[in-house]
C-alpha cells in the first residue's frame, strides 16, 4: 500500500509522562519517546506524512483539537462528551476496538499500611480524598460515585501526596504509577484488586480533519490496528531497561 499525500500533520499529546507509552515530560519530545509515539509516528511516515509533534496539558490538547490547531490527538479513552472535540473510530460503538493504540487499567493505590480497601464496587475506610490527575477521565468515574476526588498535575505529585498522606489512594493507570514507583525508588506503595476501570486509548482526529481527509483517517486507524501489538511487543523491552538504569 502507497499513499502520495505530502501534507504535514500537527498531532498532539499530553506534557505529562504516561510510560512506557510518552515519556518524559514538558513541550519537547523525549528520547526515546514512548511506545505510543513510535507507532503514531511510523504509521504518519508510511501514509507519507510529514508529522509535527506537539506537547501541551491534556485538557489544552483536546481544546486545539477542536480549534483545529491540532489535526489529530492522542492517548484518549472514548467518552461520548469527548466526541465534541474530535473524532473516533465508528467501530467502537459496534465493540470493535481494532483502531486502539493501547490497552490501560486504572487503579487504586495506597500506603502498605493504610486501612483502606476497594471490593470493585466501594470503598472502606476512606477518609481523605483519592488523588488522580488533572483532566483523566478516572475523575470524572470517581466523583460520580461520590468520591471525593483531589486533582494534582502529574503521577510524581500523586505519589508525593500519598506517601505524606495527604491522600488515602491514587487512582491512576497501573503500567504508569508502577514505572514511577520504579523509577522514584519509593517503596511502601501497593495496587487494590481488581482494577476500577479498564480502557481502550486511541489516536482521535480533528473533525476539520477528518471531514477533509476521510480515506486516509481510516487507513490509518487500520494502519494501527495492524501494527499496535507487534511494535508493542518489540519495543517494551527498550523501555523497560531505562527502569533499570
Amino acid at each position: 500500500m502507497s499513499y502520495a499525500s505530502d501534507l504535514k500533520i500537527r498531532i498532539g499529546f499530553n506534557s505529562n509522562s504516561s510510560f512506557p507509552y510518552i515519556t518524559g515530560s514538558g513541550d519537547k519530545l523525549a528520547s526515546p519517546p514512548g511506545v505510543s509515539v513510535e507507532i503514531v509516528g511510523h504509521v504518519m511516515r508510511e501514509m507519507g506524512y510529514d508529522v509535527e509533534f506537539i506537547r501541551v496539558p491534556g485538557l489544552r490538547v483536546l481544546k486545539m483539537l477542536q480549534e483545529n490547531a491540532l489535526d489529530a490527538a492522542f492517548l484518549f479513552s472514548h467518552s461520548k462528551e469527548r466526541e465534541e472535540f474530535g473524532v473516533y473510530p465508528a467501530g467502537i460503538k459496534d465493540g470493535d476496538f481494532e483502531a486502539r493504540l493501547a490497552t490501560l487499567s486504572y487503579s487504586i493505590f495506597k500506603s502498605e499500611n493504610s486501612s483502606l480497601s476497594w471490593d470493585g464496587k466501594s470503598f472502606s475506610n476512606l477518609e481523605r480524598p483519592i488523588g488522580a490527575n488533572t483532566g483523566y477521565s478516572i475523575v470524572k468515574i470517581l466523583r460520580s460515585a461520590g468520591v471525593e476526588v483531589e486533582e494534582a498535575m502529574s503521577t510524581q505529585r500523586n505519589i508525593k501526596k500519598l506517601l505524606n498522606r495527604r491522600i488515602d489512594g491514587l487512582a491512576d493507570q497501573d503500567v504508569v504509577v508502577e514505572a514511577h514507583i520504579k523509577l522514584l525508588k519509593v517503596s511502601g506503595i501497593v495496587k487494590l484488586e481488581p482494577p476500577i476501570v479498564t480502557k481502550n486509548y486511541y489516536l482521535i482526529f480533528s473533525h476539520k480533519f477528518a471531514e477533509e481527509h476521510k480515506g486516509d483517517v481510516e487507513d490509518i486507524w487500520q494502519m494501527i490496528g495492524e501494527n499496535r501489538d507487534a511494535m508493542t511487543e518489540e519495543l517494551l523491552p527498550k523501555y523497560s531497561l531505562m527502569l533499570d538504569q
